[in-house]
């Protein structure tokens, strides 16, 4: 089964605060995704290779198996505990950056988001 795309025609969907909050959230994401490869990585050129490439698998990832448009997305209630499984891994590759607090703001805002909205 694949997801309708909008069609051009179509009105555009409310977008309300719940939807900027888990925006917000995937943003979050990759930054902190960003700062602890910067971090991880011994010297500037390491870390910003591995900044690019953690950011690269997350992005890869979120839009292979749970962005709205894509062919191959989780169906639901699976896609909560993936989504959560997402962010608890970008919880722990922060914490182990130093950015532990973070982390945990993130996951529980990301995860409680996501399970209000049910998307």
């Amino acid at each position: 089964m694949t997801a309708q795309r909008p069609s051009p025609e179509s009105p555009p969907q409310h977008v309300g605060p719940l939807d900027l909050l888990a925006f917000t959230c995937e943003l979050a994401a990759l930054v902190l995704l960003a700062l602890a490869g910067w971090s991880l990585g011994d010297g500037w050129w390491r870390g910003l290779v591995l900044a690019a490439a953690l950011v690269g698998v997350a992005v890869w990832f979120w839009g292979r198996w749970l962005a709205p448009t894509s062919p191959r997305r989780v169906a639901m209630p699976r896609r909560l505990v993936v989504k959560a499984g997402f962010y608890v891994a970008v919880a722990v590759v922060g914490a182990l950056a130093g950015y532990a607090v973070w982390a945990a703001v993130l996951v529980v805002v990301a995860v409680t988001t996501s399970a209000v909205r049910r998307d």
